[in-house]
């Protein structure tokens, strides 16, 4: 086992910098042309390959924790980080597939109403519920960091719902939709970088309420900034969107 998870922490990390790479592209280049249509697509599969993989490293380290018989009880520093993990990969993956549905259906938001895509919302709401009920039952040390997070798949999966259930009286609903869901993904990118790959390379430790900055300054830069963009289009602002 410890071969197959160093192997695919390390496939984990070049991939999550390539996407990383890939994500600033279509945000400083033309939207819908050549160089926006490339760079997203990139951005997308490496998403798709970071969620995966992350899925397979929990699953795989929640397994050595039960055959060492450490459960929640007995670990549930560990078992909360890795829940966490998951967490994040749920809402990326989450990002990801709503990000792509609206693009391919922009001329009729209607046919994303599927069992798949609204099976796919409850997914969030509840991985949300579940960890707000974990952190408060368990109450480990990163608590207000898993608190902090849990709204994200609670309001993405209702954002999606009540997307489906309305008809969108404005025409570039899809165009919002896309920009907030594509720059989710890229907040639990950014994430994942300041916890782990910028720690990494610039070889810093921070101690006490600073350990929680890395975890929550992405959200907390990148939603407000997300909604201000939004609304900047919302407002008129031009955008050429080919296809």
């Amino acid at each position: 086992m410890d071969a197959w998870l160093e192997t695919n922490r390390w496939f984990h990390i070049v991939i999550g910098y390539l996407g990383l790479m890939a994500f600033w592209i279509p945000i400083v280049t033309s939207k819908g042309g050549w160089l926006h249509k490339k760079a997203g697509s990139l951005f997308r599969y490496s998403g798709w390959i970071v969620v995966l993989s992350a899925l397979l490293a929990v699953m795989l380290y929640l397994l050595r924790l039960i055959a060492q018989g450490e459960g929640p009880g007995a670990s549930p520093e560990s078992w909360s980080f890795l829940l966490f993990l998951g967490y994040l990969a749920i809402i990326t993956g989450l990002a990801l597939s709503h990000g792509m549905a609206v693009l391919k259906h922009k001329r009729d938001l209607s046919q994303l109403e599927s069992p798949y895509r609204i099976s796919l919302a409850w997914v969030g709401i509840l991985s949300s519920l579940f960890l707000v009920v974990w952190a408060l039952y368990w109450r480990p040390d990163n608590m207000v960091v898993l608190l902090a997070l849990s709204p994200i798949g609670l309001l993405t999966g209702m954002g999606m719902l009540k997307l489906f259930k309305e008809t969108p009286a404005d025409p570039k609903t899809w165009l919002y939709e896309h920009l907030g869901a594509m720059l989710g993904a890229g907040i639990a990118f950014h994430t994942a970088f300041a916890v782990f790959g910028a720690n990494q390379m610039f070889n810093y430790s921070l101690q006490g309420f600073w350990q929680v900055v890395p975890w929550i300054a992405p959200a907390a830069i990148g939603i407000p900034a997300t909604q201000l963009w939004v609304r900047h289009y919302k407002k008129g602002g031009q955008i050429r969107a080919k296809g």
